[in-house]
């Protein structure tokens, strides 16, 4: 808890570490990061995108964003993502929206960090634009709304206009 108190980055990088080494998390670390989590918020956008990008561009990336998830890190850094924890789809889908973002990360064969940050993100809209039609879910223009979405999270996390640009047409692409 010293160490996450003096820089709280280190709580994104304990995750980034592990997933680039291979290693497991000890668990009074693991413990320390979910007590310690809210003190990212003070962290700057920069330092948070970089850790970022090293956890997408790992070889468990998939692993990357679960561990910020269960260790509480997520709904600081992309509380977007968060909300579609539970929010059930239908018809195609068997997994909620959450559970299917993180499934379509570790299941995009492309290395670079921006086409599987846009895998991540590509149904980020979908729980607001969510509605019910004749007792199925319906996410009617989610890949143009989770457009904007994207560029509002890139911006927060001070990507730059190219990387945003490619991202963002990524998302929108997707529908």
């Amino acid at each position: 808890e010293d160490r996450f108190k003096e820089d709280a980055l280190r709580l994104m990088r304990a995750i980034r570490l592990a997933c680039q080494l291979g290693f497991e998390i000890e668990p009074k670390t693991e413990r320390a990061i979910v007590k310690m989590a809210g003190g990212i918020k003070f962290i700057s956008g920069e330092r948070i995108r970089d850790e970022l990008v090293e956890i997408l561009e790992s070889d468990q990336s998939y692993e990357g964003i679960m561990m910020l998830h269960e260790l509480k890190l997520l709904q600081y850094i992309i509380p977007e993502l968060e909300r579609g924890v539970g929010v059930e789809q239908s018809r195609h889908h068997i997994y909620t929206v959450f559970k299917h973002s993180v499934l379509s990360l570790k299941h995009t064969p492309n290395k670079k960090w921006q086409v599987r940050l846009a895998s991540l993100l590509h149904d980020i809209a979908k729980p607001q634009t969510k509605k019910t039609d004749k007792g199925y879910a319906t996410f009617y223009n989610h890949h143009l709304v989770g457009a904007k979405l994207a560029a509002k999270i890139m911006s927060r996390l001070k990507f730059s206009k190219a990387d945003t640009d490619k991202v963002v047409k990524y998302v929108k692409d997707a529908q």
